[in-house]
């Protein structure tokens, strides 16, 4: 299971996690994901994203 899987049930509640216990594990994990709310296959340059070179640039 990876931590955005982890990340979307437990915020559904479907994980318990006793108060205190791993905690700290947890809380660094998360730190390193992306944003619940974000499907894994729309991080990166999508198809309606510019260039990364832009005159604008």
């Amino acid at each position: 299971m990876d931590a955005v899987t982890l990340a979307e049930l437990e915020e559904k509640g479907m994980v318990e996690q006793p108060t205190g216990t791993g905690s700290t594990e947890t809380t660094t994990t998360t730190t390193t994901t992306p944003p619940k709310k974000t499907d894994p296959s729309k991080i990166g340059p999508g198809p309606s994203a510019p260039p990364a070179d832009t005159k604008d640039n």
